[in-house]
């Protein structure tokens, strides 16, 4: 993950954590623009570091990598306030650009062949609007 974002210019990964407490923790030290986490971390999933996330760094956008391509788990992720939802399948082509979206408010779904757009949460393909350097947790 660390190469696919490393090749943005604007982009410099601050941390890594291996778990999900780890990243809670992590993410409370480097206060983050961003925030990629995988669904499937060892003591807390991406779902429960995403909300504690959410709870401290209310401003941070967060990033969801994960193999399950549901939209069972895309709802979840909304409901969290998770900014871009991206299967593992897709992430090498789809990671640049929903960490894009996610830093400037827009929402990115990709679990499919294509797009899809569940209600409330947009789907965006490319974003005119730049990144202001952010600082990037990857998960």
């Amino acid at each position: 993950m660390r190469s696919t974002l490393q090749v943005h210019p604007e982009i410099e990964v601050c941390g890594e954590a291996t778990g999900g407490a780890q990243a809670i923790e992590e993410a409370k030290k480097l206060n983050p623009d961003l925030v990629v986490l995988n669904v499937t971390m060892p003591v807390l999933d991406g779902f429960e570091a995403a909300r504690e996330i959410k709870t401290v760094l209310p401003k941070t956008a967060i990033v969801i990598l994960s193999q399950h391509a549901d939209r069972q788990f895309v709802e979840e992720a909304k409901k969290i306030g998770v900014r871009a939802y991206v299967a593992k399948s897709k992430a090498r082509k789809a990671l640049l650009k929903a960490v894009e979206a996610a830093v400037i408010g827009e929402d990115f779904v990709l679990i499919e062949q294509s797009m899809i757009k569940p209600v409330g949460l947009a789907a965006v393909s490319n974003s005119n609007k730049r990144v202001s350097q952010p600082c990037v947790r990857s998960f």
